[in-house]
Parts: structure tokens; C-alpha cells; sequence
């Protein structure tokens, strides 16, 4: 913007701006308001607030007009998003400072140590429809203008479906929550808390699971009925879903090994590199990091989901404005650090669902065999965590059943089995060039995996199943959360229907995936690629 020296002449540029932006009225209603003389008057009278939202384009429009003509008249804040045009008066508390001394006045007593009060974490309710729970978070952050960090969670929900999850927010008020909430789109937050400790991934003793598969053929109750009893009698193998392995061509898995191995470029190569399944956008924003158009890749970026994407490529580009290198351990440690540790995680996950795969084929599920380890199940415990484990021997084998071994997740601080399961861990660690020795010396702390214990089989408890007949797919077959705040029905079998669906209900330990339990049900692949075919095709088991 070329201003001129002159502050009349700048003056008198600056509303014609103003009025492309905002309109002829308001640029004409806030130049009246800066022309009274400031002298004599409160600050309430020299404040006009813009009685209406704009899109944050035009906030940004109006900030840059503001701050180049009009830095000596006027300071401009946003409160819950509408816009505050303050006229300055002379003299060092002007302005923003003096407006900023006015709002600590106004607030309570007491109010600086509420945070030691009611616990610095305000806790709450997210559901959401078709969307990430980082992302969903991301978005938050953005209206809040805090960092994604500041958010906890005990778990990540799946992105199809509608989920149900408690959340936290580090020193955020409710009522700050509530207003961003508004901004959002298949999402809504509510029951809101404070506690003094953040919540972290594991926090929650198990999910509760309603899933509808319509569009059911060749089966019916008579011939599903044993299959259905035996998930409720035997259980399933308490594998790890496709889904914690991420859903495109590039495992989440491998990103975790080399993140093990120290490998930062491959690591951040792996995240950004493109690939199958992409969207257009998405696809497109990978060709340019590809072609080596860091902030050509960064603006294409969708505005919504690529959370790690959109982290690493902020830090590269201001790296590459400030030093002209790449720090590549930097850029990758800008994703937030749930989303980080839940790649090397994915690599516990692949190691100990071969091991599980090769402790079934070795000794089947009969019970416990000598060399085994055990803990005692219990009700909700598929990750026995930090329990010390027994390892079986011949004499003691009949006092333990299947549901009670445990394979660990590898780690320094956990014990192997003394069977042939032993040697699954060594090989295939040994060929990633890991070991658990090596996990205990990565440079970073929070990379140095201890490990832990997880059952191999489980069983859903209060498991049980509905068989619906209907005729319309866009109508609902079961309640949401919100479904039941708002006082909705719960959906009817149709007598006659034409279609046929099965709706299960039960619950799982946390980190136990239903998509093993539709597995064992459907004897189909649970892959997300597999689904999507099948829902394009036939809308079977959507």
C-alpha cells in the first residue's frame, strides 16, 4: 500500500477502503465517530462496535486499512468476533493499552487465580459427524486463536459415524467454547467441567458401540444366530484396526519407525509425500511440496483436515524465510504431539498384531500354554498397562484361560514371552533395524517407548443385537446423543419393509476395535478401501 506522508491526506484514503470492505455505511459511520474530539470523552464513548460478523478475509482487510492509515486515530479489537474501533487519545495509556487496562478492570476479583481454583483444564463433550477429531479440534484452536496443543483427549474417534468423545482445553473458558462451537459444522460441544489434570490418550475405561449394517443379504436370523452367540461367548481376536494404521497407501506405521530411528526428513517426506486416494486439492498440495514449492503446497492445502501437513509446512516456510534451510526434527515436532505419538505407536500396533497373528498359529485358543504371559482379565481391561505379568508354566497352564494372556507392546520396560512368540519380536524388529533396547536410547524422552501389555482375545460385554426391517436408506435406524437431548423417537422396524438391517449394540475395553468384531462377524476385509467399495456398489454392510 503506498501511504501518504501527509496524515490528512491518509486519512481521508483510508474510508474509501474501508467502504470496499465493509460498505459505504459502517466505513461512513466509523469516519463520524473519529472525527468527534476525543478530549473529555470515556472510553465507552469513544468505542463504536460493528454490529454484525464478518468473514475473517474481511477482518484481516479492515486490520491491514487501520494499521497503515489509520494507526494514530484509531486501535481496532475483535470481541466474539465483531469488530471494536476504539479512538486514541494522546499520551502513553492511548489506545490498546488503555483499552486492555479497562477489561482487566471489569473483571472480578479473584478472577486472575480462578485457573488454581476450579483446575486450569475445562472439560467437555465433543460429538461429531464425518470428521477427524484433531481436526475438529484444529478448528476450535483457529477461533480461539490458541494452539492445538492446548487441547487433550483420551482417545481419537473414527472419522465415519457419529461419536461421542470427552475432550479438554487448557485454560479456555466455557464460555469461550461455546462461542466457537457455534462456528462449527457437524459437531456440537456441551457438559462442560473443570478439573486440574489434563486428559490423555488412554484415559477412558472402554467406548460404548451402536452399529446399523444395512442392506443385509444372505444371511437371516436363524442363520446368524450362532455366529452372533459366539461373539458373545468366545469373543474375537483383540487385533489393532486397519484404522491405526491411517487409511491411505503411506502406513501411519512407517512414519512411527522412522520417527524411532531419528529419521526426520523421511519422516516428513512420508507425511507430505503424494499419494493413492487423495482428494484433488490434497493431491494437488503434494505435487508442489514434490516439486519443491513449500509455500506454493502450503496455500493449496484444503482449508479443512491435513493437520500434520499444514503443521510442517508453517515451521519449513518461516525456516526457509529466516535461515534458507530445513530443520526437518523442527518442522516434524510442529504436529501436535497426539497426533505425533500416535504414529510411533502405530508401530507397537503392527509389531504386536504379527506377534498375536503368530501366537494363534502356534498354539491356537484353547488356553494358556507354558511360556505364556498372563494377567487376570478383567471387565474393561484389554491393556493391562503396567501390571507385572506371570509367565506360564506347565504346572500352573490349567489355571489360566485364553482371555487371560497378554502379548506386550514392544518396548524397554516390558517382559517377552518364553515361547516361540519370542523370537517373532526379534525378527521382525531386526529387520526394521529396531530392537527394544534401541527405544530406550532415542534422543527424545517422549520416543522412548516402555511398552505395555495387551490381551489377546476379549469378549464385548453387554452385547446384544436387533433385527430391523425399513425402506428408506436417508432415514435414521438409531439414536445420537444429541437425538436423545432432543427428545427423537427411537426408529422402528417397519413390519413389512422391503430392506433387512442388523443393529448391534455393545461395549469394548478401550483400544479394543469394533471393526474386529464386524470382522469376525462378517468374515470380510475391515479395510476402509474395501468398505468404500462395497458402499459404492451395493450400499451392503455400510
Amino acid at each position: 500500500m503506498q501511504v501518504p506522508e501527509d496524515a490528512q491526506e491518509a486519512f481521508d484514503q483510508a474510508f474509501p477502503r474501508l467502504a470496499e470492505i465493509i460498505g459505504e455505511t459502517d466505513a461512513q459511520a466509523i469516519r463520524t465517530h473519529l472525527e468527534a474530539n476525543p478530549e473529555g470523552r470515556t472510553l465507552e464513548e469513544r468505542t463504536l462496535k460493528l454490529d454484525r460478523d464478518l468473514e475473517k478475509a474481511q477482518r484481516a482487510g479492515v486490520y491491514l486499512v487501520t494499521k497503515n492509515f489509520l494507526a494514530t486515530q484509531l486501535t481496532v479489537e475483535t470481541v466474539d468476533g465483531r469488530l471494536l474501533f476504539i479512538q486514541r487519545v494522546s499520551g502513553p495509556e492511548g489506545g490498546r493499552k488503555e483499552w486492555k487496562k479497562a477489561q482487566r478492570a471489569q473483571r472480578p476479583r479473584g478472577w486472575g487465580a480462578q485457573w488454581k481454583h476450579v483446575g486450569d483444564h475445562c472439560y467437555f463433550v465433543l460429538q461429531k459427524e464425518n470428521a477427524d477429531t484433531m481436526d475438529v479440534l484444529s478448528q476450535i484452536a483457529r477461533q480461539l486463536h490458541v494452539s492445538p496443543r492446548s487441547f487433550g483427549m483420551a482417545g481419537t474417534k473414527d472419522k465415519r459415524g457419529i461419536t461421542v468423545q470427552r475432550c479438554s482445553a487448557f485454560k479456555v473458558e466455557h464460555t469461550r467454547l461455546i462461542w466457537a462451537s457455534k462456528k462449527l459444522r457437524g459437531a456440537r460441544l456441551g457438559n462442560f467441567s473443570y478439573a486440574q489434570a489434563e486428559l490423555k490418550l488412554g484415559d477412558l475405561k472402554g467406548n460404548r458401540f451402536c452399529i446399523v449394517l444395512r442392506h443385509v443379504r444372505g444371511a437371516d436370523e436363524q442363520s446368524l444366530a450362532p455366529v452372533l452367540e459366539g461373539i458373545r461367548q468366545t469373543g474375537f481376536v483383540n487385533y489393532y484396526g486397519m484404522q491405526r494404521f491411517g487409511t491411505q497407501s503411506v502406513a501411519s506405521h512407517t512414519v512411527g519407525l522412522a520417527m524411532l530411528k531419528s529419521q526426520w526428513k523421511q519422516a516428513v517426506e512420508l507425511v507430505l509425500c503424494p499419494r493413492a486416494g487423495d482428494a484433488k486439492d490434497m493431491a494437488g498440495a503434494r505435487a508442489l511440496w514434490a516439486d519443491g514449492q513449500i509455500s506454493e503446497a502450503l496455500a493449496a492445502l484444503p482449508n479443512r483436515g491435513a493437520l500434520a501437513e499444514r503443521s510442517i509446512l508453517q515451521d519449513l516456510v518461516q525456516q526457509q524465510q529466516k535461515a534458507g534451510v530445513s530443520n526437518w526434527a523442527a518442522g516434524f515436532a510442529c504436529i501436535p504431539r497426539n497426533l505425533r505419538l500416535m504414529y510411533v505407536h502405530a508401530y507397537q500396533s503392527y509389531v504386536w498384531n504379527t506377534a498375536a497373528s503368530r501366537r494363534l498359529q502356534l498354539y491356537g485358543v484353547a488356553g494358556a500354554v507354558p511360556g505364556d504371559l498372563v494377567v487376570e482379565a478383567g471387565d474393561l481391561a484389554p491393556d493391562a498397562g503396567r501390571v507385572q505379568p506371570v509367565v506360564v508354566t506347565a504346572e500352573t497352564a490349567h489355571q489360566y484361560s485364553i482371555y487371560d494372556v497378554v502379548l506386550p507392546l514392544p518396548g524397554w520396560d516390558v517382559r517377552y514371552p518364553e515361547n516361540q512368540v519370542a523370537a517373532v519380536y526379534n525378527d521382525i524388529m531386526g529387520k526394521d533395524g529396531m530392537s527394544p533396547e534401541r527405544m530406550a536410547e532415542h534422543p527424545m524422552k517422549e520416543y522412548r517407548l516402555a511398552g505395555a501389555y495387551r490381551h489377546v482375545v476379549i469378549r464385548p460385554r453387554d452385547f446384544s443385537h436387533q433385527w430391523m426391517r425399513y425402506r428408506d436408506d436417508k432415514l435414521p435406524l438409531a439414536r445420537s446423543d444429541s437425538d436423545r437431548i432432543e427428545g427423537k423417537h427411537e426408529p422402528e422396524s417397519i413390519e413389512f419393509g422391503e430392506l433387512v438391517a442388523l443393529k448391534l449394540e455393545f461395549d469394548l475395553p478401550s483400544s479394543a476395535y469394533a471393526t474386529m468384531l464386524l470382522r469376525e462377524l462378517m468374515r470380510q476385509e475391515t479395510a476402509a478401501g474395501h468398505q468404500t467399495t462395497l458402499s459404492n456398489g451395493t450400499n451392503e454392510n455400510e
